[in-house]
C-alpha cells in the first residue's frame, strides 16, 4: 500500500500482487445524514475503529453542520490528539469554491483543515471536486507547494475523469497517489476509463460510498428523511430495493453481513483490474465499523455469486446524483483540453448581451444544492 493508507486495515484478498486495504469514512458523524453524533459518541466509535486496526480516517473541510464545534475536522482531531501521531494516516480535502485551486487560497483552507484536526501535516490531501481541467491543474501545482512544505505528504483528487487525470499528470509532472471515487456494484462507471488510467499511473482509487449509500445493505420500504431523499436512486426505491434482498442472499449463504459482502466483492473486483482499492465506508454505530472492519478477512468469492452481483450495475435505475450535480463529477468532465482557456482571448462584449446576461441570477428558481448541502457553504456561514 502507499504511504497514505499503509494503516488502513489490510485485506487478505490479493491478486497478482495488487494490495488493497480498508478506510473509515467520517462524513456521516457530523454532516448529511440526520443530527450531528454527541462527542462522547463520536469519540466511542472513532476508538473502536482505531483499535479493530482501521487507522486511516477520511474527512473533508466540507463536513460541517450548523454547530462549529461539531465540525467533522475537529471531532476527528479531538479522537487523533489521544493516539501517537504514526499510528494513523488522515486524508481531508479542499472545496474549490468557485473554480479557484490558486496557491494562496489552498494553503489557507489547509492551515484552517491543519488546524481543526490539531496537526502539523496531513498525510493525503484532495481537492474534493475538479469543476475545471484548469482547476485541476492549478490545484496539483499549489498542493506540490504544500508538499514541498511538509504540510501534505500525498496529493489526491476526486471526481476526475481518465481523461482529465491523465491530461493534468501530465501538464504538471506531479505524481498523484490517489483518486477518490464513488465505486460499488451499482456505481461503476469509473471501470471503462478511469480505472486503466489509475493503474497506468500506479494511483490508489479510495473509493467512496461503497454500500451505495446503504441501498445495498438495508432492506427498505419507504426513503430515508436525510440528502438521500433527493437522490435519484433513492427516489426510485421500488425498482432498486431489490439488489438488497440479492445481496442479503448471497450474505446468508456465505455467512457474512450484507456489507461485508459488498466491500469483499470491491476488494475482488479491484484485483481483478490490477489496482489498489481503499473502500471508505463509513458509520455512526461502532457494531457495524466492526463488522465492515471485518471484510477484510474474506479471501475468496464464489464465481457464481460473482456473476449475480457483477450484473447488478446494468439494472439500477438513477444516476448517482441528480442531473444538475452529475455535471460536475467524473462524468461531466469534458474530455478536451484547454477550450475554456480560449475566453481569455475575448477582448469586449456588446453592452445589450450584458444587460440580459446580467439579468438571469434574478430569475433564477431553486438553489444550486440540495438544502441540506448549502449549509457547508458560504450561504450558511
Amino acid at each position: 500500500m502507499k504511504p497514505f493508507a499503509k494503516l488502513a486495515k489490510a485485506s487478505k484478498m490479493t491478486a497478482d500482487g495488487v494490495t488493497s486495504a480498508l478506510g473509515f469514512g467520517c462524513m456521516g458523524i457530523s454532516s448529511f445524514y440526520g443530527e450531528a453524533m454527541e462527542e462522547d459518541a463520536a469519540m466511542k466509535l472513532l476508538q473502536t475503529v482505531y483499535d479493530n486496526g482501521c487507522r486511516h480516517f477520511d474527512t473533508a473541510e466540507l463536513y460541517s453542520n450548523e454547530d462549529p464545534n461539531k465540525h467533522n475536522e475537529k471531532y476527528l482531531g479531538r479522537f487523533l490528539a489521544t493516539v501517537p501521531r504514526d499510528s494513523f494516516t488522515v486524508a481531508t480535502k479542499y472545496w474549490p469554491a468557485n473554480n479557484m485551486s490558486e496557491y494562496d487560497r489552498v494553503k489557507s483552507h489547509l492551515q484552517q483543515s491543519l488546524d481543526r484536526l490539531g496537526l502539523e501535516y496531513v498525510d493525503l490531501y484532495y481537492s474534493h471536486r475538479v469543476p475545471t481541467l484548469e482547476c485541476g491543474i492549478a490545484y496539483v501545482l499549489s498542493a506540490k507547494k504544500l508538499q514541498e512544505e511538509g504540510l501534505i505528504k500525498a496529493i489526491g483528487l476526486s471526481e476526475v475523469s481518465g481523461n482529465w487525470l491523465k491530461e493534468i499528470v501530465t501538464t504538471t509532472g506531479v505524481k498523484i497517489d490517489a483518486v477518490q471515487q464513488e465505486w460499488s456494484l451499482l456505481s461503476r462507471s469509473l471501470e471503462e476509463e478511469l480505472v486503466p488510467v489509475c493503474k497506468e499511473l500506479d494511483i490508489t482509487i479510495v473509493a467512496y460510498s461503497p454500500l451505495a449509500r446503504n441501498l445495498l445493505v438495508q432492506k427498505l420500504d419507504a426513503i430515508p428523511n436525510d440528502w438521500r431523499s433527493t437522490n435519484p436512486r433513492y427516489q426510485q426505491l421500488e425498482q432498486n430495493k431489490k439488489f438488497a434482498d440479492q445481496v442479503h442472499d448471497i450474505a446468508e449463504k456465505m455467512k457474512c453481513t450484507p456489507a461485508q459482502l459488498c466491500l469483499a466483492w470491491l476488494f475482488h473486483k479491484a484485483g481483478e483490474l490490477g489496482v489498489s482499492v481503499v473502500p471508505i465506508p463509513g458509520t455512526t454505530k461502532p457494531e457495524r465499523a466492526i463488522g465492515n472492519i471485518a471484510s477484510t478477512d474474506i479471501i475468496d468469492m464464489d464465481q457464481d455469486d460473482l456473476k449475480v452481483l457483477d450484473a447488478m450495475a446494468k439494472d439500477v435505475v438513477g444516476d448517482r446524483y441528480d442531473e444538475g450535480f452529475m455535471g460536475g463529477l467524473m462524468e461531466g468532465n469534458s474530455s478536451s483540453s484547454f477550450g475554456n482557456i480560449a475566453s481569455t482571448d475575448i477582448i469586449d462584449m456588446d453592452q445589450d448581451n450584458l444587460k440580459v446576461l446580467d439579468a438571469m441570477a434574478k430569475d433564477v428558481i431553486g438553489d444550486p444544492y440540495a438544502e441540506s448541502f448549502m449549509g457547508g457553504l458560504i450561504e450558511g456561514q
